[in-house]
């Protein structure tokens, strides 16, 4: 008998491993995408001049309007992380660093799950549709990876009495040098903090509620978490780091990502599917929903609602909750189904006759059936990683999203003088045309308002723009051929000097 109850354990978490590997591998799958981002080429041209100057770059480099000004560079290892994958490994190596610190990431989220492997695995999966929006070559990466790591102490913690606080320090001195988005792990501190203590208010002094002693620990070593982002090149400054970006108003109206979601778009419907899941859940599996749970999703949820670069934290934090409650939900209602006699004895049958086969045979062909489905997994997920970086793709994707031809005249021909270009296509001056500073870029904590509007102010032949020209010596305008200010600059004595179908330059 107990050696039977071995075998049943040892095969239980035999299949427990194979759900869990074939999990991340179709996340690794699911992220392994082409590296193509505006926001990448400024960082790994920042990463660049780190490297080289074995510096961080702390000042608004390879631009005119910001050259000099102090630039609170957060991310500054990512970025030479970057550029080093980059430099040597090219496109592909990016896209490996995507696809492997989204499957960090999941793990960590994984092991917060509770409930049986395929419901955990169904959730995964459904919570990497949300994360999919933000999977991206940039920094941010490395911020829903911390965020995960934060997420599974803070677990731990509550609901295995395992205390790991001591290493909440460690990550944000990392956090503080590899990405501004530090705040997300603090604000899920916050929101435990919060919920243990609408717990004692409310009267839930279970097991599943954190004592005041323990609650005292996690704010004291919250409290040298704060502290410990002082780590890093920018001092004090880290601290503005999160107020920086969200201060700019007009991130909303012209920044995708910064914009509340558009549920007509297909690909941002899955949030909705994980919110929907989430209260089904809870409605229907009669367990008290905890306090620290309830304020975790009302905030993150809240976040998502007011900027879709917010669905993946979300994303990253209900994916637990969802099986607390799920796998009782779905036990409940089983349990309720009446399943007739004939239907039973059947079942019985059918275990005793597979249980006759499972033999030392048996059991080599199901590790050899594992290990195949497991090798077929993992090859699907590298020939994709290899494929969505060959020429190609790549070079098909570049010429729709950035002005390739448009950046190959200018290098041929050198046309004199600043350049505006658009927002989205700065970074790619910044790596493609280094003699060409760039009026503006996706640094949009170093631009600001100020900056940012005045560049809209130009593209939309908005009142003022021949002033906004004229006070930054612009001699060069790239843009896309249907702004408005296209129309106007022939108009105003400017001469054109390159036009396809995607971009066309004017000088004076």
């Amino acid at each position: 008998m107990d050696n039977e109850k071995i075998t049943i354990h040892a095969d239980q978490n035999g299949f427990s491993m194979l759900i869990l590997i074939v999990t991340l591998l179709l996340i690794f799958a699911m992220a392994a995408r082409t590296a193509l981002d505006s926001d990448m080429w400024w960082h790994l041209r920042a990463g660049e001049i780190s490297w080289t100057n074995a510096k961080p770059v702390l000042e608004g480099a390879f631009s005119y309007t910001r050259a000099g000004q102090y630039w609170l560079n957060h991310s500054w290892l990512s970025e030479v992380g970057m550029f080093l994958l980059y430099k040597w490994g090219g496109l592909w190596a990016l896209s490996g660093m995507v696809a492997v610190l989204a499957v960090i990431a999941a793990a960590f989220v994984y092991f917060q799950m509770e409930g049986p492997d395929l419901i955990k695995a169904f959730v995964m999966i459904l919570s990497s549709l949300v994360l999919a929006l933000v999977w991206s070559p940039r920094p941010e990466m490395a911020s829903l990876v911390l965020m995960a790591v934060v997420g599974y102490l803070l677990y731990l913690f509550k609901w295995k009495k395992r205390n790991y606080l001591w290493l909440l320090p460690v990550i944000f001195i990392l956090w503080a040098n590899l990405h501004g988005g530090y705040a997300l792990g603090l604000i899920l501190i916050g929101m435990m903090v919060a919920g243990e203590t609408l717990n004692h208010i409310l009267g839930f002094n279970d097991n599943e509620t954190l004592k005041w002693k323990d609650l005292g620990w996690l704010v004291m070593w919250s409290g040298i978490s704060v502290l410990a982002l002082l780590v890093n090149p920018n001092g004090a400054n880290i601290w503005l780091a999160p107020f920086e970006t969200v201060s700019v108003t007009a991130l909303q109206h012209y920044v995708q990502e910064w914009a509340s979601p558009d549920f007509h778009d297909i690909t941002q419907q899955p949030f909705l599917w994980l919110l929907f899941l989430l209260v089904a859940s809870i409605g229907l599996s009669g367990r008290r929903l905890d306090a620290t749970d309830l304020l975790t999703v009302i905030c993150f949820a809240y976040m998502a609602f007011i900027a879709r670069r917010n669905f993946g934290p979300f994303a990253l934090v209900t994916a637990p909750i969802i099986t607390r409650h799920l796998g009782m939900a779905l036990s409940g209602w089983l349990a309720r189904i009446k399943i007739p006699g004939w239907v039973q004895t059947k079942i019985k049958k059918e275990i005793q006759a597979s249980n006759i086969g499972t033999g030392p045979h048996f059991l080599r062909w199901q590790k050899v059936i594992n290990l195949s489905l497991v090798a077929f997994l993992a090859f699907i997920g590298f020939s994709k990683l290899y494929i969505v970086d060959l020429p190609a793709i790549t070079d098909g994707a570049m010429e729709s999203a950035y002005p390739v031809q448009a950046v190959k005249w200018v290098e041929a021909h050198h046309p004199q003088g600043n350049m505006l270009s658009e927002y989205n296509w700065g970074g790619y001056f910044s790596w493609l045309a280094r003699d060409y500073p760039v009026f503006v870029d996706g640094r949009t904590d170093l631009f600001g308002d100020e900056i940012i509007d005045q560049w809209i102010q130009v593209i939309q032949a908005e009142d003022g723009w021949q002033a906004v020209l004229d006070r930054w010596n612009v001699r060069l305008i790239l843009v896309q051929t249907d702004r408005p200010i296209v129309q106007i600059l022939g108009q105003k004595g400017w001469k054109q000097l390159y036009k396809d179908n995607q971009a066309i330059l004017f000088s004076r």
